[in-house]
């Protein structure tokens, strides 16, 4: 029984790592979600915040969490931060996830004014999120800002 080994020519090789190269390479679009999906997957319920700048979030006044709530007919945002509520609007496209400017009631508390500048500071530094069944995280240019959980129903 003979052994049959083909003979590659050096061209051959060169095409094939060609096409791996421009494979690997190759740019797929993002995968997210539509305006009305994120909508419908999101709304419903307050998103607590459990992470913050890399650490679990601490409690705000009187020991809430910090939250952050989708209204289902429009791109609006509500929730509490630290101290006070806050409102404002969103844009969204595919993955990318922007939060316009937020308003917010003037209370002073003795505590969670410092989380609710950190939660701030994290929404607007907000460029995509990255979404499963109970979780959200909000990413920035360099990588995760701040992850909310929902309770489970």
């Amino acid at each position: 029984m003979s052994r049959f080994t083909p003979k590659l020519s050096s061209g051959l090789y060169i095409a094939l790592a060609l096409v791996a190269v421009a494979a690997a390479c190759h740019r797929y679009p993002p995968v997210g979600l539509s305006p009305e999906s994120f909508r419908a997957a999101t709304s419903g319920a307050d998103w607590t915040l459990t992470e913050i700048a890399g650490r679990p979030a601490p409690m705000g006044e009187a020991g809430r969490p910090a939250t952050l709530r989708f209204d289902s007919d429009s791109a609006r945002v509500s929730g509490f931060g630290g101290c006070n509520r806050y409102f404002g609007s969103y844009t969204m496209e595919l993955t990318a996830l922007r939060f316009g400017s937020l308003g917010m009631t003037k209370m002073a508390c003795v505590e969670g004014m410092a989380l609710e500048q950190q939660l701030a500071t994290a929404l607007d530094s907000t460029r995509s999120y990255k979404l499963s069944a109970n979780t959200l995280v909000l990413r920035g240019d360099n990588g995760p800002l701040a992850t909310f959980t929902r309770p489970t129903p």
